[in-house]
């Protein structure tokens, strides 16, 4: 090993360039409206296959070579073929979440960060210090640094969604596993499966083929109405190649860019190998540059979070390594990130084999006990890890006091809450209610509670039950048009009889803890349209209108809408709404189109359909058709992150 100057291994190159274009292209799909990450990645590792397949018969001869040149093994005993499943299954999974991820993650951004996350050291770390091999202060301070800093990225992400969260730590966990067991030398590069000999990593892209399969099938994709191809060719073209390229072997990338390395003179330090500390970062620059260029909406990093990142980032590496040549440039083999391997005529060898378990330690010494390191540089690590420990307490200080917070000043007087009830039970309604009537916002103003009866429920029994602090009246309806049908004859039918504002919901609502926070949050008196669900979710035109769930509708008919509702405005930048739960001021209900608000009550009656248009285009009738993208989600509202109250509604 050595820090002397290298040449620019092209196939590196390559690679960086098709995981950036791959996760850049996927994001762009997924905002047009291609939300099958399954399929993409079915394709992706497909192609992959077949790419790999392309020098087979180039090779064919180098496995009868291979079979009598073959090295001794370890004998495979269980604890070995359980690592080696538990590594297959850990890639296959990983890389389902992972294209998950970025669908269900807005910021593109957030998902590159915790996945270039070394966690492999970590796990590594954790280990030795659960198993007592490696219990010193700044292994410990290293451990919750990263942990910590990891807690902040997502803690001050705006965007948060709980299924997103949920996919992309999965994602990063199955990753740090597949590496921490490929560096830790559990894994046998050649997997012997009777008399089929399959790589490590091509043995996790085979079980993730029927695995993903199984998922979309079980998902049925083909029955969704936004499955099509119109303006998505080029994107689709792009993302098979670079997907299927990011997905290859080290080997088959070498054949790839052979021609081009010949010719190659520039000479880099730089480790840019797949799995090097330097490729996440260079993809992650990559995608900030799309953030910034090609984005409609882009997607908003704090500096704060990535202050977080470069702490975590930096907590992985250990300090006294720089002291030794081997730091930047490790040697072919050194990458612990497993990549494809076919062995071929003229590259017998193998450069990515796991090492074996006796050598990790001298590959390795970020995870080393440093019992032979000078006691000099065995306090330069502490210092290291406890100055970036401080730093990420630095950062938990700073989200501590930034928080925005609502003026009591600005908060609004009296409300009216509008019911849908079909068959919900009666405690149901009641709780619903009690979700307002709790808020210091709300207690002690005038509260009157309309309870829309679209079924059989007794009437009386929710009289009796029902709070005191808010006035009760119960209309009865024909349960006909869903909800959309109730709100509607409410602002069409009631002469006009409404409080400042009013709050319309469900009987049994979505998310109630999270909508409770949206309003003591952002409820003031001059609000005027206020969203109680998602609204991670934007249209750039009324023409390429879609979100994740698979709901389309026509550009006609969402155009007729938006410019009757707001016909001083171009029908851009639409905010949709969700769940059927939201908050308006009188103002705005007066200030509606009333011809346009029956006609879309009489097709909401008609079109079963039409009532999922309806649920997304409330903040449009009431003339709020956009929101700024600062606003965070119900999750992150829920767990402290707030923005200035203008960046979340309308106000009059």
């Amino acid at each position: 090993m050595s820090l002397s100057a290298q040449p620019l291994q092209c196939h590196h190159v390559l690679r960086i360039l098709a995981v950036a274009t791959s996760i850049v292209t996927a994001r762009h799909l997924f905002a047009n409206g291609f939300h099958y990450p399954l399929l993409m990645l079915l394709v992706h590792v497909s192609f992959a296959f077949v790419i790999e397949g392309l020098g087979l018969r180039h090779g064919a001869a180098a496995d009868a070579i291979a079979d009598t040149t073959t090295t001794l093994r370890r004998p495979q005993t269980w604890t070995s073929r359980f690592c080696q499943a538990l590594f297959a299954i850990s890639i296959a999974v990983g890389l389902i979440f992972t294209y998950h991820s970025f669908l269900h993650n807005r910021n593109t951004t957030l998902c590159v960060m915790l996945l270039g996350l070394d966690g492999a050291t970590v796990l590594g770390r954790t280990g030795k210090w659960l198993q007592g091999k490696q219990r010193s202060a700044d292994a410990l301070l290293s451990i919750t640094t990263f942990l910590l800093c990891v807690v902040l990225v997502v803690w001050k992400e705006n965007w948060l969604v709980g299924k997103g969260i949920l996919f992309i730590l999965v994602a990063a966990f199955c990753v740090a596993t597949a590496r921490y067991l490929w560096r830790s030398g559990f894994v046998e590069n050649r997997i012997s499966i009777g008399s089929i000999n399959v790589d490590a990593y091509g043995a996790g892209l085979g079980v993730c083929l029927p695995l993903a399969l199984f998922l979309l099938l079980v998902t049925g994709w083909y029955n969704r109405r936004d499955f099509h191809m119109e303006g998505r060719v080029s994107g689709v073209l792009v993302s098979t190649l670079a997907g299927a390229l990011s997905l290859s072997s080290e080997a088959r990338m070498k054949k790839l860019t052979s021609w081009l390395q010949e010719k190659v003179t520039f000479h880099t330090k730089l480790d840019l190998n797949f799995g090097s500390p330097f490729f996440p970062l260079l993809v992650l620059s990559i995608v900030e540059v799309d953030n910034c260029l090609a984005q409609h909406r882009p997607s908003t990093t704090s500096q704060a979070q990535w202050f977080a990142f470069a702490i975590a980032f930096f907590s992985t590496i250990d300090i006294t390594s720089m002291a030794r040549p081997a730091s930047w440039a490790p040697e072919e083999g050194g990458s612990y990130v497993p990549i494809p391997n076919l062995k071929y005529q003229d590259d017998p060898t193998d450069p990515t084999k796991s090492p074996a378990a006796e050598d990790t330690e001298a590959m390795h010494p970020a995870d080393s006990q440093h019992a032979d390191e000078p006691s000099t540089l065995r306090y330069v690590f502490l210092a290291w890890h406890a100055t970036l420990g401080i730093l990420a307490l630095f950062i938990v200080f700073y989200f501590a006091i930034a928080a925005s917070y609502t003026d009591p000043g600005r908060r609004s007087w009296d409300l009216d809450i509008v019911v849908a009830w079909y068959d919900e039970p009666i405690d149901q309604v009641v709780s619903t209610v009690q979700l307002a009537l709790d808020l210091p916002n709300i207690a002690g103003r005038k509260v009157r509670t309309v309870v829309y009866n679209k079924g059989n429920q007794n009437e009386t029994e929710l009289e009796l039950v029902f709070p005191i602090q808010s006035g009760l009246v119960i209309r009865r309806l024909e349960n006909v048009g869903r909800e959309g049908e109730t709100y509607l004859s409410h602002v069409l039918d009631s002469e006009q009889d409404w409080a400042s504002h009013t709050m319309f919901i469900q009987a049994e609502p979505h998310e109630p803890g999270y909508l409770q926070a949206r309003l003591e949050d952002y409820f003031v008196e001059k609000t005027g349209f206020l969203s109680l669900s998602h609204v991670r979710n934007f249209c750039p035109s009324c023409d390429t209108c879609n979100d994740h769930s698979g709901w389309t509708e026509e550009g006609t008919i969402l155009r007729d809408i938006f410019e009757r509702a707001n016909p001083e405005q171009t029908c851009r930048d639409l905010s949709l709404t969700y769940r059927g739960q939201f908050l308006v001021s009188s103002r705005r209900m007066r200030n509606a189109n009333d011809e346009l608000l029956r006609e879309v009550r009489a097709r909401v009656v008609d079109d079963e359909h039409f009532g999922f248009t309806l649920e997304r285009s409330w903040g449009t009738l009431f003339q709020c058709p956009t929101i700024s993208e600062r606003c965070p989600t119900l999750l992150s509202g829920w767990i402290g992150n707030r923005a200035a109250v203008e960046d979340c509604q309308c106000l009059d």
